[in-house]
């Protein structure tokens, strides 16, 4: 090897080395940099936390603190954000969680953070990552002064968002019911949405939201029938495939104290509706060859639409599809289909159901 190759290969070797170590430094520095900025976030807002009132200027200061949080994850490489995304939450449930912290604190922190929330959820191209964690975040915080920020992430484009965002509202339900302007907010954003909704598993948690305690039913009642209606005429088109979706709906309609308090107009409205989804439902069950998971779905919805009924109607008055199901499942799915003939009727040979009679007053075969 000559003394040329020998010095080429020294100098490469050593600039390799050397920039390794140069890399080495410049991370360490990296982590040292976020250190210092992270304590020097907290100390701004350490010196607020035990406030009894907050002034607009430290609530402004909060404000701030929520998006150096959410400018320090966007900056955060593609590889490396779901990871960050996890500090994300984090350093919100710390903050949160401070023992320190004021009744005015409390208040306020989940306020900023609903704030700056919503400006994030109306960025048409805001990441999908950042759009989860403020998701995650305000679910975490519980608190109804995050109702606006669940409201808007509604409308993200990000599908697992929309579900985060209609997980807090659900968990949040019977608080937002005990104040009626906040509940015509939330009822009006959620007939929205949910009447835009293309992923059943949203949906779900959407009518879920909806479930208001049984004395409030009424407020409710309009929009979760229109939203069952929409769905309804998408299953009589090109929707043949059951997705479940309204069983968290049923779930409401099974208490008994719910169906009581509906007035005689709502439960006509209400049987018409469930006999359409029945005789879907059966319609369906009947083909042959389904998926495991759609004949779970599609027993589960035939046994709350007949157990409605039954509550609706009367015991012994119609068919008997449940007895079916439990007699033999999807092998026995000719019988649970005649059964669900018995309530609905068949258009084919004119002969009525039970419900096609006064006051239900069901088309026969509930077209």
């Amino acid at each position: 090897m000559s003394t040329h190759e020998r010095g080429w290969r020294s100098s490469t070797g050593g600039s390799i080395a050397w920039s390794m170590v140069g890399l080495c430094l410049l991370l360490a520095g990296s982590a040292e940099t976020l250190a210092q900025d992270t304590a020097q976030e907290d100390a701004q807002i350490d010196t607020i936390r035990q406030l009894g009132q907050i002034p607009a200027s430290d609530q402004r200061r909060i404000a701030d603190w929520v998006q150096a949080q959410v400018d320090r994850l966007a900056g955060t490489p593609a590889a490396e954000r779901q990871a960050a995304a996890i500090k994300f939450r984090s350093r919100f449930r710390e903050q949160n969680e401070n023992t320190s912290n004021s009744a005015a604190f409390k208040q306020q922190f989940p306020v900023q953070t609903a704030a700056v929330a919503v400006t994030q959820f109306g960025n048409a191209s805001l990441d999908s990552v950042i759009a989860r964690a403020l998701g995650r975040v305000l679910v975490e915080l519980t608190s109804p002064e995050t109702m606006p920020a669940l409201l808007a992430g509604l409308k993200s484009s990000d599908a697992a968002t929309r579900y985060l965002c209609a997980e807090g509202i659900a968990a949040q339900r019977t608080t937002i019911a005990s104040d009626k302007d906040r509940l015509e907010q939330t009822i009006r954003a959620i007939r929205e949405a949910a009447l835009a909704e293309t992923s059943s598993v949203v949906l779900g948690r959407l009518y879920l939201a909806l479930s208001v305690p049984p004395n409030q039913i009424g407020a409710v009642f309009e929009t979760v029938a229109a939203i069952l209606e929409k769905r309804l005429q998408e299953r009589r088109g090109r929707a043949v495939i059951a997705d479940g979706a309204e069983i968290d709906a049923y779930e409401f309609f099974r208490v008994s104290a719910a169906l009581n308090a509906l007035n005689q107009q709502q439960k006509e409205q209400l049987v018409r509706v469930l006999a359409g989804f029945m005789r879907a439902d059966a319609r369906r069950y009947s083909t042959p060859e389904l998926t495991f998971e759609e004949i779970d779905k599609l027993e589960r919805m035939m046994d709350a639409e007949e157990e409605i009924l039954t509550s609706l109607v009367g015991s012994g008055k119609g068919g008997n599809i449940r007895d079916a199901l439990a007699g033999g499942g999807y092998a026995n799915r000719g019988e649970a289909f005649k059964q669900a003939i018995l309530w609905v009727g068949d258009a084919e040979t004119n002969q009525p159901g039970v419900l096609s009679a006064a006051p239900w007053n069901v088309p026969v075969g509930a077209p």
